[in-house]
């Protein structure tokens, strides 16, 4: 169960103990988490007979350390091995890999990378309620392909101006299409629109009138 991921019991002599270890097990804050005390320590007849710890649950409610732990299961699973570091802001939480194996995770033409992201963000939604935009990334990739399909536009806007011939892009996904649509949209010489069926689609790019 995913939400196994999300939880962890600890016992400490204290419940402050308890809690600080399951902090750090877990990577987070006390700010990331809700903590139900399930045991308050005793301390057993004499001082020590029957003595018992605190015990209590903590579990993950921020949406970046929720889907961190998610991810960090995606790959354990997938068998790639990697870490996961939460860059929280207020309109995109970044989910930076850290990985020997970034070819691999990033798969063919990003592939594996857009599939990571696909099932993160589904089962993250499906366990928090806050919906800040999550963005994987590993050695810069998105990075780089924005930055590629920023340049691919300014091309193909230009193709259709210089021939007056609608042109598609290659199948994208819808991040991708994103970036596509924000790179066009400040001209008003240039239509576009996403056609096809699924979760990649391509990007038509028209003269406007065309």
């Amino acid at each position: 169960m995913v939400e196994d991921l999300l939880s962890l019991e600890q016992v400490g002599a204290t419940v402050d103990q308890a809690v600080a270890s399951a902090l750090t097990q877990l990577g987070c804050s006390r700010a990331d988490v809700d903590v139900e005390i399930l045991r308050m320590p005793t301390r057993g007849f004499f001082g020590f007979l029957g003595r018992k710890p605190a015990l209590v649950r903590v579990v993950l409610t921020d949406r970046g350390c929720v889907a961190r732990a998610i991810l960090e299961h995606l790959l354990s699973l997938a068998n790639l091995s990697g870490s996961v570091a939460v860059c929280p802001g207020r309109e995109v939480i970044d989910l930076i890999i850290t990985s020997e194996e970034s070819s691999l995770i990033i798969g063919r033409h990003g592939q594996t990378l857009e599939a990571l992201q696909l099932l993160t963000v589904a089962l993250t939604d499906r366990l928090v309620a806050d919906r800040t935009r999550l963005v994987i990334d590993i050695d810069r990739y998105r990075v780089r392909r924005e930055r590629f399909l920023r340049q691919l536009a300014g091309r193909l806007s230009g193709q259709v101006k210089r021939s007056g011939q609608p042109v598609t892009t290659d199948l994208l996904s819808p991040d991708e299409r994103r970036i596509i649509h924000q790179a066009l949209k400040g001209d008003p010489d240039i239509a576009f629109r996403s056609i096809g069926q699924g979760f990649e689609r391509k990007v038509f790019i028209a003269a406007c009138g065309g």
